[in-house]
């Protein structure tokens, strides 16, 4: 029945880390692709040349300095993943000492065993 337990904890454990990737991913993925979406919109607007191309990645990237200027707007945006990145590892790590607990033989390290009988050493 502990094997049973085990797995469960185990899925469970899981489907808590696959959560977590899947919302880090989303969180940090829109903001490293916000700027992409801006330069594609705005190069659709102005026609789809290459001038407009350039004009477009040039507005994009001056609006990229003047909100990486702006005083704490770079860590709003970072400091949510970072606190979601911490409770994800305490909840996975937190399932894995329930794991533990059930059973506790998985938490002991493989003890080697010496063998003495080798050919190759005994010169």
């Amino acid at each position: 029945m502990k094997t049973v337990d085990v797995l469960v904890v185990k899925l469970l454990q899981l489907i808590v880390t696959t959560f977590f990737l899947f919302v880090l991913s989303l969180w940090y993925g829109s903001i490293l692709l916000a700027p992409l979406a801006i330069w594609y919109n705005l190069s659709a607007f102005l026609g789809g040349g290459i001038f407009a191309t350039l004009v477009a990645s040039g507005l994009t990237i001056g609006l990229g300095f003047y909100l990486a200027k702006l005083p704490g707007l770079v860590d709003a945006l970072i400091k949510p993943g970072v606190e979601m990145y911490k409770l994800a590892l305490s909840t996975v790590c937190g399932l894995g000492r329930v794991a533990n607990t059930i059973d506790p033989k998985a938490e002991k390290p493989e003890e080697k065993t010496t063998d003495n009988t080798s050919g190759a050493d005994a010169k």
